[in-house]
């Protein structure tokens, strides 16, 4: 709306002269005070326009969104042939707001893209008791690389991760820390709840762009709720159209316990399980990844840390680098 010409408005339509000049300042001053609005009313609407002021809907709050991890496009989840919760684009990394637990974890961890396991001089109690594994480097997934639409914004997740090997199996011991337990799932819908998973690629030459591939596998664990849950694997093997695909039966070995601050997990991953025939120096691709649910009776993909802050969900060249090497 635009200031009214006064002038035009009223062209033609000049009054005759009043018998008394006290009509004539009653009118006067009734054409000024229009005016005077009319400005006002047009000045008004102009700064309006400037500032862009949005309309209250109903003054309902919105929170201000956050600027995404990245921008890559947005893939399935850890669930494949159907569309799932993991998302590429996901809130940045926050600061740790927890503290592992002491004493089976000693060593600090560290965030790496280049992690190493060690070949262990026998097969370690897969049982969640982390004592045998205190002279190990420790691994943290500290980056935060995805979060469901669902995440309340707390960060109260963190994992510290120690990897070995032998001719047989590959080896995983993870202490994670978490202030509440949630996880209802059994089969491949386990990642909707606590726990880790585990993505190898296991022919770092084949990798020719960003998609999956046959010689790439997630192996997703959970502790499960420590009651009639018990703790459960799953394998995924990518198939030649870059999606995951369920690889039914396995012999993966998972022990987990409760902790004051969370839970330990301990797994043991047959070779043949992903096709590989270990040698020391040998390496490959790999994601250490923890996620975490917070509402209890519910089975949601929260939020997910990474050892990797790159690490996107169907991109192996996004994910860290692992190198078996014998004990010192």
């Amino acid at each position: 709306m635009e200031a009214q010409n006064w002038d035009q408005e009223w062209q033609g339509l000049e009054p005759e002269q009043p018998r008394s000049g006290r009509c004539g300042c009653w009118l006067g001053a009734l054409i000024l005070l229009l005016a005077l609005s009319g400005a006002c009313i047009g000045t008004g609407y102009f700064a309006w326009r400037q500032l862009d002021l949005p309309i209250d809907p109903g003054s309902v709050l919105v929170p201000p969104t956050v600027a995404p991890f990245n921008t890559a496009p947005a893939v399935d989840s850890d669930i494949i042939g159907t569309p799932g919760s993991e998302q590429a684009g996901t809130r940045p990394a926050l600061a740790p707001t927890v503290t592992l637990a002491s004493g089976t974890v000693q060593a600090p961890a560290v965030a790496s893209e280049e992690v190493e396991a060690v070949r262990l001089s026998g097969p370690p109690a897969i049982d969640g008791i982390l004592s045998d594994w205190a002279d190990l480097p420790t691994y943290e997934s500290a980056y935060q690389v995805f979060s469901d639409a669902s995440w309340d914004g707390s960060d109260d997740v963190r994992a510290a991760w120690r990897l070995g090997w032998d001719a047989d199996n590959f080896y995983i011991a993870v202490q994670v820390a978490d202030d509440v337990h949630v996880q209802t799932e059994q089969g491949n819908t386990i990642f909707k709840g606590d726990g880790v998973s585990i993505q190898l690629d296991t022919q770092l030459e084949n990798d020719y762009g960003p998609r999956l591939s046959p010689d790439d596998f997630q192996i997703n664990l959970s502790p499960g709720d420590f009651g009639a849950n018990p703790p459960a694997a799953f394998r995924f093997r990518a198939d030649n159209s870059g999606n995951l695909v369920d690889m039914v039966g396995h012999g993966i070995q998972v022990a987990a316990l409760p902790s004051t601050t969370g839970y330990a997990l301990e797994a043991a991953i047959p070779w043949s399980n992903l096709g590989i025939n270990p040698q020391p120096g040998l390496q490959m691709g790999i994601a250490l990844n923890v996620n975490d649910n917070d509402t209890p009776e519910t089975a949601v993909q929260e939020v997910m840390k990474s050892q990797v802050a790159s690490r996107r969900f169907g991109d192996p060249t996004s994910w860290g680098t692992i190198v078996l090497r014998n004990a010192e």
